[in-house]
């Protein structure tokens, strides 16, 4: 079986994040929620916490393609490890943020899962994994991602459309926020130490979120949107 080089976009959708996450192996204690506000107390105060993970996405410019092989500073991601997946398929953004979210919180993982077994069973250096290991585990998930894929509210787009949305990830790891993005050639970027086990109360968070509203073309930040992993309502 070939290494699909382009995929369906999975749509932001907390159901279908959830599937799909539930597939790979996340327990069903844990489900993913939209969020609609970082900073709006009214907005916050509904989703269940703490918040283990937070899945932005937004719409690509310039500046966001220029800087994404560009900065540093990557020390504390070398020494705490953090799990960063290199992005090798075409539209896939959805899936690696997923990955990134679940990956980097194995205790909320099921014993002889999916992505517990590629963790467990794969060779490791630093943060990174061979890129033929992570290449050989999406093409084993690539059905699921398809069915995931197609399960969402919208039309799903074709494969090869170009896509001008990406999603990135922010986990915590070893008192640090990293911020996890599988196209930065540098891998996982640290954004600091953390002050807060919830991630829905990280100010690094709140103020890379705010970085990239401010750096978004007016008419493009209605595409933002953003997705919680946090304890299930049921």
């Amino acid at each position: 079986m070939g290494l699909p080089r382009s995929v369906v976009p999975l749509e932001s959708n907390p159901e279908v994040f959830t599937q799909f996450a539930h597939q790979l192996g996340l327990s069903t204690r844990y489900a993913f929620h939209d969020i609609y506000s970082l900073t709006e107390p009214d907005l916050m105060a509904f989703l269940p916490r703490p918040m283990a993970a937070i899945v932005l996405l937004f719409p690509l410019n310039d500046l966001f393609e220029s800087l994404k092989s560009s900065d540093n500073g990557n020390n504390a991601a070398d020494t705490l490890n953090p799990i960063w997946l290199k992005q090798t398929v075409r539209n896939a953004c959805g899936l690696y943020a997923l990955l990134h979210s679940i990956a980097n919180n194995q205790d909320l993982l099921q014993i002889d899962s999916k992505l517990e077994q590629f963790l467990k069973l794969n060779h490791r250096d630093g943060n990174k994994y061979a890129d033929d290991q992570t290449d050989d585990f999406i093409v084993s998930i690539s059905e699921l991602y398809n069915q995931s894929s197609h399960s969402g509210q919208t039309e799903a787009p074709n494969s090869d459309d170009e896509v001008n949305l990406h999603f990135i990830t922010y986990i915590e790891s070893g008192g640090h926020i990293f911020e996890m993005d599988g196209r930065r050639s540098n891998g996982a970027r640290c954004l600091g130490e953390s002050s807060s086990t919830d991630l829905l109360e990280e100010p690094l968070v709140k103020k890379r979120v705010q970085w990239y509203m401010d750096n978004t073309e007016e008419e493009m930040k209605l595409q933002f949107s953003l997705l919680g992993l946090a304890p299930s309502w049921d």
